[in-house]
């Protein structure tokens, strides 16, 4: 949680002003609160108001559940490896 609100605004910032398809590397994210999942979701959410995709780019075993068992998987998609999640921003936005 702590670490969320330290890079929160930071991605957030980073993400808004790039206004271009992201590709979120959290392959060392140990855990992610719903905080976490909050931040991930509003930035997903502001990409796509701008015709723009957010892609998670491979959580760790414990990170995917979390995401899963949220309903994440439903609404960006968490790829395994670099190749498939440049493949997936090509992927028309819903």
């Amino acid at each position: 949680m702590q670490a969320t609100n330290e890079i929160g605004d930071q991605f957030a910032l980073a993400v808004g002003n790039a206004r271009e398809s992201a590709v979120v590397d959290l392959s060392e994210v140990s855990f992610l609160a719903s905080i976490g999942m909050r931040m991930l979701i509003s930035a997903a959410r502001a990409l796509n108001n701008w015709g723009q995709k957010m892609v998670l780019l491979s959580p760790t075993p414990e990170v995917r559940e979390a995401l899963v068992v949220a309903g994440f998987d439903k609404l960006i998609p968490i790829c395994n490896d670099m190749d498939a999640a440049l493949a997936a921003l090509k992927e028309p936005v819903a």
